[in-house]
């Protein structure tokens, strides 16, 4: 989509002493470079990008290079620098998703260079450039025994690429390679060491276990790089107090500790010098502290660090030599809260007054990083967990106060209860004038800059400017604004299990005076229980049921779609004992004739559920049972209609102009199944209310993508063809035919269809590796549907649907009106990225939402990064352009109208004049 203009400057005799002196392909080139243009909103002008890393596994201080630097790796299989100051991301490099690109070693040598270990056997060694991520060299190492290559620990010592392997009750392998060149220093050396377990933990390099029987535990721990083995023995009992309950359990220190250490039971701290276990005279000040040994300007110092509910985050050093405590590094701050916080990396530099200045970086148990000073002031903090997105919700924003005003004078309901004669509505309506007139007044006196301004929460008027609710892997809640990216609230529920969580809007802010109503079903994190959470999407606040734990797992939800007197709707629950719960109670009669369906992803059944009320109490009956993919098959993917989309055209017009009508039906459900062992792919559509089968398709030797798409009556998903080595996309329509089976605006039954829809299907061919899909949505589906693909390289491409068509006529069959000949590999030009240059690793999910403009769908898009954009999929035409002259229109309006009562004034004077004749 980018313009490229060539501008010339009108110098001829200049442009032709130049072309003399040089040769016509050099001239061409510079007259290309001249100009480059590309569209405005290819510039942020309506979207934007936020760059993330993910949960932080490892991470160094640079303090060496220029640019003060953190360097990370995260969980997430990411390796990035980030600003010191500010905690942008300087460089960032993302290896493979699966464990090949898992990172097992993050080393920084002084500043000079950075070692990663990744992969999962075999290995790989890289070195990188710390200023720039460049890569320097690249080796690999291939283990003979795969079967314990998980359990190897890696670091770098004095050069060297130490590999430690360990066979639980036997011996240690250690084996030591060049860190540049991968040579291996000699022979694998195996350690005899018959008392290590899986409780042993590394604190190079030491390997440290706990021996022995209950009351009788040994500490042993062994230098595996010394030339003379030597193994340091102390009892366990000499670290605790005689009253004390030993349990022998080991963790390491964390932070990049200066010295070997680990933790015993949570209690007691022991380092090991010149060959000795020693205990430090600090205790742990909480079980879930988190503790280093760092070098400072006090010497070596144990800081320890933890996060309490009424006292806030914590954070204290203690000299290690004397046990005293040091306060000028000691932190307590009450309005500080971080949940689980594990310290990653410390550093300490003296300031011009020679006093000490420390910067310690945390990682929270919500995966936010911050870095802290000594003072407890928070330099800077990054939001990780929006790399593990699992569920978007777009929610309206309410009106102001003068459009709710107004608003409520059309409200039938409203209208009876507070304008009981028509001089109150007089009285009312001149108040809600008077309002817009001193609003009115307020934009004129600060220049525009009232109430109503495009970042305040109000709704604009094409209702472009919503909230974006966000439900993070790790239970943290996000409330984001749309135009910005700014992130408006948050909130974080360690309680909540996030796997297979739902989000529904209960309630929109469009009724006023209620507010809207969000609500959150999942598990909760210890039970496995079902677990809501219930808030106010605008502010973030709790409202409602706001955290109910329910005593039963859930198996189903649905909303209902009537609304209660509070225009909210009820939350319909079946649980695993076929029992139905409805929140509220109150709105218990209103389930009349609901249906639910479910299905288990691991055997592939599915089952159907009728829901009515006896009376006293909701009822469940199962309706029916189907396994459409045969036995030994699984549910790879499921496709439903979207609640909020809607039907515009009842059908499609052909070229003998009769009417193709749509089977448009609202339970309409897409299955895609797999089946491994004979390699076959089954995609069903069926109802899932009565449980017919609409449409049916099977592909062999294939495989499916866990994408699936359904609106309106069209379907699209894909799969992986093991036999051409491709990857297709299958899509269906499904009409009733050329006659109606229900009249115009009669209601859809599922019982009463006894005929199958017509179905049309096609495979085309995509020349590339997707990773999400998704429908574009408007809000009366007036505007063509496209498709919107992510694919591996990172970029979002639109898909018009007329490429994807099932309909599209072969090669000299007859074409229908708006049909383009078939062909089997689908077109993606580098205009229809959405995302023009800025590459998106990783994407997860494209959520969609329509706007106020029918032109305009919202798209977010989801993964290691975040992605906001708009999309026109006809073209924004109910909008007048940006260059738009709107002073000639007004010139030709005011030149129309005079010329209007001019004509009238001499028309009239004429006919007077030929009336006295």
């Amino acid at each position: 989509m980018g313009m490229l203009s060539i501008r010339l400057k009108p110098n001829f005799l200049g442009l032709l002493k130049f072309l003399n002196s040089m040769n016509w392909f050099i001239v061409f080139f510079s007259l290309i470079n001249l100009s480059m243009c590309i569209y405005e909103d290819q510039i942020g002008k309506f979207d934007w990008r936020q760059t993330y890393v993910g949960r932080i596994k490892f991470a160094h201080f640079d303090t060496v290079t220029t640019a003060k630097k953190i360097i990370v790796a995260t969980e997430e299989n990411v390796l990035a620098a980030l600003n010191l100051k500010t905690g942008q991301v300087m460089w960032r490099h993302v290896f493979e998703s699966a464990s090949s690109g898992n990172i097992q070693l993050l080393h920084l040598s002084e500043g000079d260079k950075v070692t990663t270990v990744t992969g999962s056997n075999p290995y790989l060694v890289r070195g990188w450039d710390p200023a720039t991520g460049v890569l320097q060299w690249e080796w690999p190492i291939s283990l003979v025994d795969n079967e314990r290559a998980h359990l190897s620990e890696w670091w770098v010592q004095n050069g060297m690429l130490v590999h430690l392997l360990p066979a639980f009750g036997s011996h240690l392998e250690v084996t030591m390679y060049n860190l540049m060149t991968g040579a291996n220093r000699g022979a694998t050396s195996k350690l005899p060491a018959g008392w290590i377990n899986d409780g042993c933990v590394l604190t190079p390099p030491y390997y440290t276990c706990i021996s022995g029987n209950m009351g009788e535990y040994m500490l042993l721990s062994l230098d595996v790089t010394s030339n003379a083995v030597q193994i340091i023995s102390k009892p366990l009992s000499s670290y605790f107090q005689a009253n004390e309950v030993i349990e022998g359990n080991l963790r390491p220190l964390d932070g990049n500790s200066a010295v070997p250490g680990f933790i015993i039971d949570d209690k007691s701290v022991v380092v090991i010098k010149n060959n000795e276990l020693q205990a430090l005279g600090v205790r742990l000040a909480d079980q879930m502290a988190t503790v280093t040994v760092i070098d400072g300007a006090y010497g070596q110092t144990l800081m320890q660090s933890w996060s309490d509910e009424n006292k806030g985050f914590s954070l204290t050093a203690h000299n290690a030599a004397t046990g005293k405590e040091i306060p000028e590094i000691s932190i307590t701050n009450p309005t500080l809260h971080i949940p689980d916080p594990e310290i990653l990396d410390v550093v300490c530099m003296n300031t011009a007054r020679e006093l000490p200045a420390c910067r310690i970086l945390i990682n929270a148990g919500d995966d936010a990083i911050h870095l802290v000073q000594q003072e407890g002031r928070v330099l800077w903090t990054r939001e990780e967990a929006l790399a593990n997105i699992v569920a978007a919700e777009f929610v309206d924003l309410p009106v102001s106060d003068t459009d709710a005003a107004l608003e409520s004078e059309f409200d039938q309901k409203e209208a009876a209860k507070v304008y009981s004669s028509v001089w109150a509505a007089f009285v009312r309506r001149l108040h809600t004038q008077y309002q817009q007139l001193q609003t009115l007044m307020q934009n004129l006196q600060s220049e525009g800059a009232v109430q109503e301004t495009p970042t305040s929460l109000v709704r604009d008027y094409f209702n472009l400017h919503k909230i974006i609710v966000l439900l993070t892997d790790v239970g943290k809640i996000y409330g984001m604004d749309n135009l910005s990216g700014e992130i408006l609230w948050q909130r974080y529920e360690p309680s909540l299990n996030t796997q297979s969580a739902v989000m529904f809007t209960r309630r929109s802010a469009r009724h006023q005076p209620y507010d809207a109503y969000l609500t959150i079903l999942g598990k909760h994190e210890e039970t496995g229980n079902g677990y809501i959470i219930s808030l106010n999407p605008i502010r973030g606040t709790l409202v409602g049921e706001g955290r109910l734990r329910l005593d039963v797992r859930l198996l189903q939800c649905a909303l209902l779609h009537t609304p209660d007197a509070e225009r909210l709707h009820a939350l319909v629950l079946l649980d695993e004992d076929e029992a139905v719960q409805v929140l509220p109670v109150s709105a218990t009669p209103l389930v009349r004739d609901l249906y639910m369906y479910v299905a288990e992803k691991e055997t592939g059944q599915l089952r159907g559920y009728a829901l009515k009320y006896d009376g006293r109490q909701v009822v469940a009956q199962r309706t029916w049972s189907l396994a459409p993919g045969g036995p030994g098959a699984h549910i790879v993917a499921l496709a439903g209609k979207s609640r909020s989309a809607r039907v515009h055209s009842a059908g499609r017009p052909l070229a003998d102009r009769s009417v193709l009508y749509k089977y448009s039906n609202p339970n309409l459900l897409l299955v895609l199944l797999e089946r491994p062992q004979d390699m076959t792919v089954t995609a069903v559509a069926l109802d899932a209310a009565s449980g017919a089968v609409a449409a049916a398709a099977a592909h062999r030797r294939a495989r499916a993508l866990p994408l699936a798409v359904h609106a309106d009556n069209a379907l699209a998903y894909l799969y992986r063809s093991d036999k051409h080595r491709r990857v297709e996309i299958a899509t269906m329509e499904l009409y009733e035919g050329k006659e109606r089976w229900e009249a115009a605006g009669a209601r859809v039954s599922a019982f009463g269809r006894a005929r199958a829809p017509r179905v049309e299907r096609q495979a085309y061919i995509l020349p590339a590796a997707p990773r999400a899909l998704a429908f574009t949505a408007t809000e009366r589906a007036l505007t063509d549907t496209h498709l919107l693909l992510a694919l591996t390289s990172g970029t979002i491409m639109e898909l018009p649907w007329a490429y994807v068509e099932p309909r599209r006529p072969l090669a000299g069959e007859p074409r229908e009106e708006g049909l383009i000949p078939y062909a089997p590999e689908l077109p993606l030009p580098a205009e229809a990225a959405v995302n023009y240059n800025q590459t998106l690793p990783r994407v997860q999910n494209i959520y969609t939402a329509p706007s106020g403009l029918e032109s305009t769908s919202l798209v977010l898009a989801t993964g290691l990064d975040l992605f906001y954009t708009r999309v026109a999929p006809s073209k924004t035409f109910d909008l007048l352009k940006d260059d738009f002259d709107y002073h000639l229109i007004t010139i030709v309006l005011a030149a129309l109208v005079v010329a209007t009562y001019s004509t009238k004034f001499f028309a009239s004077r004429k006919m007077l004049k030929m009336a006295w004749k």
